[in-house]
């Protein structure tokens, strides 16, 4: 693949880099996608999935290694959720008068905000250690309230 960004400067924004990859493909940026035939709008989109490979033969030009660069700084770095056992249930608001109805949506909720799958790569470790703790609570919190029924017949 060759090297469309050749100018030493930061693009402007995302914006200015896709128009280079179409630029590349040979297509005007301009035109609509009704305008462009389907086979050159894969062309450019290949030269964009191209520049993801770690063995690609031609490396980015300076200006792609800028605007990356950028992107990585400008993101804070993310704070983990507490993952102890009085910080879940502090979340969790379990309260006496709940139902069990009522604990099963509880733990559909919290698995909602804060499942592994739904977590970043190097969150995954603490979001699972957190469902853990959350699942725990409420199965303990479940069966003391069945053993209560039960030892009250």
């Amino acid at each position: 693949m060759r090297v469309f960004l050749s100018s030493a400067r930061a693009p402007a924004d995302f914006a200015e880099v896709l128009e280079s990859v179409f630029r590349s493909a040979g297509v005007d940026p301009a035109l609509g996608p009704a305008d462009v035939r389907p086979k050159t709008l894969r062309g450019a989109a290949s030269n964009v999935a191209r520049l993801g490979e770690p063995d690609r033969r031609a490396t980015p030009s300076a200006s792609l290694n800028v605007y990356i660069e950028h992107l990585s700084k400008s993101r804070a770095p993310r704070v983990l959720k507490p993952a102890d056992p009085q910080s879940v249930a502090n979340e969790l608001k379990m309260a006496p008068h709940m139902t069990f109805a009522d604990l099963g949506r509880l733990r559909r909720e919290f698995a909602l905000a804060n499942h592994p799958d739904r977590a970043a790569a190097p969150e995954r470790e603490n979001a699972t250690h957190r469902m853990m703790i959350a699942n725990m609570l409420i199965d303990r919190e479940m069966k003391r309230r069945l053993a209560k029924r039960h030892s009250s017949r």
